[in-house]
């Protein structure tokens, strides 16, 4: 039976970076160590657990029952104790080189970065911003682990998580873009929800969601549109518009600053969307992190400086 008498704490964490990673090389690269080096601990692991914990599926180190199980008490408690640890070291964002990790798309860098990077190029140059894409809307796990300060979100609704925080930065209204010699560029015409339906759709999905916004709000009541092309950038999409007969839903905000320059229009949509949200989202584990409640803070004030009000929708 493995205690911690006998078991040597650094084994702790090459489990904690093969289960976050998936991989001994990543982990070995996030540890400073060989390959072999992690190797061999895991291999010494695998003997004081007396279990394999992980098993080599298509290229993944896959957890077996006993690392899930493990994995249970082990994440929470390596994450408390890093945080602890970074808690212990005060932020003094004047002094030294720092640096926030933001994951994003395209949208919400669009919405946010220009603020933040245009307030730190005058107050704190010494602070760099390093923008990653995830995948995933909130990369929870990068999140928790510090592999990612921030993330920039969208949403269409309030939401209450247990483990992550979220802010909103701003809401806005979608509007329907189109070509300017589309059939419906006529503002006069009355758009209806069948001349709506009568011409295909472009749909944008950052995260390869199956169906957006719209197509939850044509759902209810029981219609369904013709969507012809996928992409996963709003700022990209207006482009794909012109000599076209296609329709984008697509953030207000945005298209008027484009619209012009492109050659397209933009109507009120015959239908009720909600509006979006473009939120922060942070790991709770993690709020009080000296570096990170400083970045978010700092967004607060930033957002009423744009005229919003940044508001903290966790509990």
């Amino acid at each position: 039976m493995a205690t911690l008498e006998n078991l040597d704490l650094n084994l702790i964490k090459v489990f904690y970076y093969i289960y976050q990673t998936q991989s001994v090389h990543l982990a070995a690269e996030k540890l400073h160590l060989s390959q072999s080096a992690c190797s061999h601990s895991l291999a010494r692991l695998r003997e004081r657990l007396d279990d394999e914990l992980f098993i080599r599926i298509n290229g993944k180190m896959v957890a077996t029952e006993r690392a899930l199980l493990l994995a249970e008490s082990v994440l929470p408690a390596v994450s408390l104790l890093q945080s602890g640890l970074n808690n212990a070291v005060p932020f003094e964002p004047a002094n030294g080189q720092h640096q926030f990790i933001i994951s994003g798309y395209d949208f919400s860098i669009w919405c946010v970065l220009p603020e933040l990077n245009a307030y730190l190029a005058r107050h704190y140059p010494n602070i760099g911003v390093r923008i990653v894409q995830s995948n995933e809307q909130i990369p929870a796990e990068k999140l928790e682990s510090g592999d990612v300060d921030l993330a920039l979100g969208f949403d269409h609704e309030a939401e209450q998580s247990a483990h992550i925080g979220n802010a909103v930065w701003t809401t806005g209204r979608y509007c329907i873009a189109m070509d300017s010699q589309h059939e419906m560029a006529d503002t006069k015409k009355v758009m209806r929800i069948e001349d709506f339906l009568d011409y295909p759709h472009i749909l944008v999905t950052p995260w390869n969601e199956s169906r957006g916004i719209v197509d939850s709000a044509l759902a209810k009541i029981n219609k369904k549109r013709q969507v012809v092309m996928t992409l996963p950038s709003v700022l990209s999409a207006p482009y794909l518009l012109k000599n076209t007969p296609y329709f984008l839903a697509i953030p207000e905000v945005y298209i008027q600053t484009v619209s012009n320059s492109l050659g397209l229009i933009y109507r009120a949509p015959p239908i009720t969307i909600p509006d979006f949200q473009i939120k922060l989202y942070w790991h709770k584990v993690r709020e009080k992190e000296a570096k990170v409640s400083w970045l978010i803070q700092l967004l607060c004030r930033l957002s009423g400086q744009n005229g919003t009000t940044l508001t903290n929708t966790s509990r």
